[in-house]
């Protein structure tokens, strides 16, 4: 079975927390410090993507605007735009797109504009180098749980972390958060408290 990793990429800096030997992060949830500045995104999805994908893709933000915090996320159609994260500059939009970016080990990525402590944008890249399913093909990655976990990334939640390897987030194994993911795991879809309650932190209640 396939094993690779979900990373996520600030504007301007990569912050590379795959393959890392540096600390790790021990707390249930960790925090950057930047934030929308106010408790909303409307976002648009690529067109290209199947319709299956792109309601599975809105059930995952439905996870977090369901999170008790006063956050909501706005889907508001489609668009030709296609955010490439891998080779990116921002253009003012917050969408989810695709590239196939090889055998790199991230499966999807997001970045975005930061203004001081402000985020202006955000957008996700899944790597259909790695194949993705919403009906629980054999080794592909299903939608929801990956874009799950790339939404807490939009609302400034950072990869939970707990050593190397599979035991990554060994305490804390199903949040969505947690910064490992592996072919037809479902366990992000679904908020643990420490996502919650990160959220929280963020936006209040």
């Amino acid at each position: 079975m396939k094993v690779a990793y979900v990373k996520t990429m600030l504007f301007v800096l990569l912050c590379v927390l795959v393959f890392s030997f540096g600390s790790a992060v021990t707390l249930a949830y960790s925090l950057s410090g930047i934030k929308w500045a106010g408790t909303s995104v409307s976002y648009r999805i690529n067109s290209a993507f199947a319709a299956s994908f792109r309601t599975a893709m809105q059930a995952a933000d439905a996870a977090w605007d369901a999170a008790g915090s006063k956050f909501r996320f706005n889907y508001v159609g489609t668009t030709t735009r296609n955010p490439n994260v891998f080779s990116y500059s921002t253009d003012g939009y917050s969408d989810i797109g695709y590239f196939n970016a090889g055998n790199n080990g991230i499966i999807a990525a997001t970045l975005g504009g930061v203004t001081g402590s402000t985020i202006t944008e955000r957008d996700t890249t899944l790597n259909i180098y790695y194949g993705f399913t919403t009906v629980g093909a054999l080794g592909s990655y299903d939608v929801q749980n990956i874009v799950t976990h790339e939404y807490g990334h939009w609302l400034k939640l950072l990869d939970v972390t707990s050593g190397l390897g599979p035991s990554w987030c060994s305490f804390s194994w199903e949040s969505t958060m947690c910064a490992y993911a592996s072919p037809n795991e479902t366990n992000k879809r679904s908020l643990e408290g420490d996502d919650k309650n990160g959220i929280k932190a963020i936006y209040g209640v």
